[in-house]
């Protein structure tokens, strides 16, 4: 009985804040010049605390996971959210924390690469892509952590080694790190080189460094204003995938054929997110 009571009342929660945040939603629609400021609680997970203060459009919100404190409130300009106090700095939230509280939200070594000097951004987001190795048969008893993220042709661990004259297509996690050095100056040195310390001056660099990356020139998509949001973007890409399958040609590889099980694929991916009007739920 209290175990059901407990999940009624989670769910009617969960209920009410939605229902609550579609009102506030269709009243921002309504209203030109407001848009949302991500709001979290001083008890949010790693992943919420960096992201807590980002401004969003009228007509695009966040996802939320289960237990989530974060919700948003409408502000008309990014420097009214940063008067109010909304807009905030995830290393002000760190340090307001206890080593130990730092430690149970970030996980010890993540923790420790903050204190030690590490961009916070990198730390929590390298977290996406990781990849344990070392459990096969071949290889038993060795073990270590990679992540693929930030190595991308403009993520900044692959920009940063790009600048020492390398390549950079995994980067070890910071548990590797921690676990592989044997010294603080080691880990230091290897949260230097994996991008996670990042260079003096680096944000200001990167748009100078990013565009002399560039395939092609790009400079007719800078400061572009979006007008579509990322669930109808989705809704937009599949359906030009799914009408190039159609028309003969392949949208994943420009010169190869387009085979019935690519043809498939496409259609049922387009229904996929034409059903869900381009959203992802989470439970």
């Amino acid at each position: 009985m209290q175990t059901g009571r407990t999940l009624l009342t989670l769910i009617t929660a969960l209920a009410v804040n939605d229902v609550a945040r579609q009102a506030a939603q269709l009243d921002i629609a309504t209203r030109p010049g407001v848009s949302w400021v991500r709001v979290e609680a001083p008890n949010c997970c790693d992943r919420c605390m960096i992201l807590a203060g980002k401004i969003f459009r009228w007509n695009e919100g966040f996802l939320r996971h289960p237990h989530c404190h974060g919700r948003h409130v409408p502000v008309t300009s990014r420097d009214k959210a940063k008067e109010l106090g909304y807009v905030t700095d995830p290393m002000d939230g760190f340090r307001d924390l206890t080593r130990e509280q730092q430690d149970r939200i970030f996980g010890r070594h993540s923790a420790q690469a903050i204190r030690d000097g590490a961009d916070i951004y990198q730390v929590v987001n390298a977290k996406r892509g990781m990849t344990e190795i070392g459990r096969s048969q071949r290889a038993r008893g060795y073990f270590s952590m990679t992540t693929t993220e930030g190595t991308t042709r403009y993520g900044w661990s692959n920009m940063i080694a790009g600048q020492q004259g390398r390549t950079q297509k995994r980067r070890l996690t910071v548990d590797a790190i921690y676990t592989l050095s044997r010294s603080r100056e080691q880990a230091v040195e290897l949260l230097k080189r994996e991008g996670y310390i990042l260079p003096d001056h680096w944000r200001e660099d990167v748009p100078d460094i990013r565009r002399s990356l560039w395939l092609h020139n790009n400079d007719w998509r800078q400061g572009r204003h979006e007008t579509m949001t990322t669930a109808q973007k989705r809704v937009q890409n599949a359906r030009l995938r799914y009408e190039a399958a159609l028309a003969g040609r392949n949208p994943y590889l420009s010169n190869a054929p387009v085979t019935p099980e690519i043809l498939a694929q496409t259609e049922r991916q387009y229904r996929h997110w034409l059903s869900r009007e381009g959203q992802i739920y989470t439970q």
